[in-house]
């Protein structure tokens, strides 16, 4: 397990952050779609995990939102503005979850949607995608990166938006900004440490502008680091080659964009090992009874074995940490191998 941190912000341009009509849009999705029947933030104390943090540890259940994770939150607020502007059809890429949430909201909203994802892509996050009523396009190759382009190459060809799940600022408003709001308002108080799964940075950019005063870090897997990378070469790595890992949602590059942002106002990333992410997913299995996908594995990860790194340690033992756990939409075969592998899993 290493720490990147993201140390003094980059000199240069301001980077394009949501402003303050975005985030008051973000705090009443549920008000505006009632129909969407989002579920609040379930915050839900982990007092067996203290020790391990040095801290007071929360889990932000994200998993069990309507779309099995968090992405239908900014879906639903990308997707209500491209319709006020007379939008009826979008084209995403997925590794599932984000195109998942898509496909909801434009069931939702009525308007029609194409989602692009890589062949790796989970038949449980495929499923949800179709039971929505989106069109699913399975690309030929492997990886995230992939299936961007050809998504991307689509849109294009069609003159339709594309609503990218990391470099559209009303997504990172939608999710982690609606979602740190109701931490915060779950909490009673603004939390001293938020640890998010990193893909493209979406969420863990989202939570960090709408609790400034948090310290945000995000979890990635050694096996696809891209923000960890760029942030130890001071640029975007902006493409990986695939490798395969449980945190499929997690997997492939950032863009110039998306990195200017997230190392603007996250304060750094913990890089976890495929085995503690195979760890966590069994753990939380079997010790709290909550499927979670590997994804979200990643940010649990770092409360096992000798708990949370130094430099995401609060200095304070009645600080608050809380862990967002962003998804349960794994194949039971894949949860079913990590249990057996893992044939002692417990967080505590």
């Amino acid at each position: 397990m290493r720490v990147v941190l993201t140390g003094t912000t980059n000199e240069g341009a301001t980077p394009d952050l949501p402003d303050a009509s975005l985030f008051e849009r973000a705090r009443s999705l549920s008000a505006r779609f009632p129909d969407a029947r989002l579920r609040p933030c379930s915050l839900v104390r982990l007092a067996e995990a203290d020790a391990r943090a040095g801290a007071r540890v929360w889990l932000a259940l994200e998993s069990l939102q309507v779309t099995g994770s968090f992405k239908v939150r900014g879906a639903l607020l990308a997707l209500s503005l491209l319709a006020e502007r007379g939008r009826r059809e979008v084209i995403v890429a997925s590794a599932g979850n984000h195109g998942a949430g898509v496909a909801y909201a434009a069931n939702i909203l009525g308007m029609g949607a194409t989602v692009v994802v890589p062949k790796t892509a989970p038949e449980a996050k495929r499923a949800r995608i179709t039971s929505y009523g989106a069109k699913l396009v399975v690309s030929h190759k492997a990886g995230y990166d992939a299936a961007e382009r050809e998504a991307r190459t689509m849109a294009t060809t069609r003159a339709l938006p594309f609503v990218s799940p990391y470099d559209d600022v009303a997504i990172l408003a939608g999710n982690g900004g609606s979602l740190g709001m109701e931490i915060e308002a779950a909490l009673g108080r603004v939390p001293d440490v938020v640890i998010a799964p990193f893909g493209g940075g979406g969420l863990a950019t989202g939570l960090a502008c709408a609790l400034p005063e948090a310290k945000v870090f995000g979890a990635q897997s050694e096996a696809s680091p891209a923000f960890a990378l760029s942030l130890e070469r001071g640029a975007a790595v902006e493409s990986l080659d695939v490798q395969r890992t449980l945190a499929d949602g997690l997997e492939g590059g950032i863009s110039r964009a998306a990195f200017e942002r997230a190392r603007a106002v996250v304060a750094g990333v913990v890089v976890v090992s495929e085995q503690a992410i195979e760890a966590a997913m069994a753990a939380a299995y079997r010790s709290l009874g909550v499927t979670i996908e590997g994804s979200a594995a990643a940010a649990v990860a770092p409360l096992l074995d000798d708990g949370l790194p130094s430099a995401l340690r609060p200095v304070r033992r009645d600080a608050d940490v809380v862990v967002v756990v962003t998804g349960r939409n794994v194949d039971r075969s894949r949860l079913d191998a990590a249990l057996e592998r893992v044939a002692k899993a417990a967080l505590f």
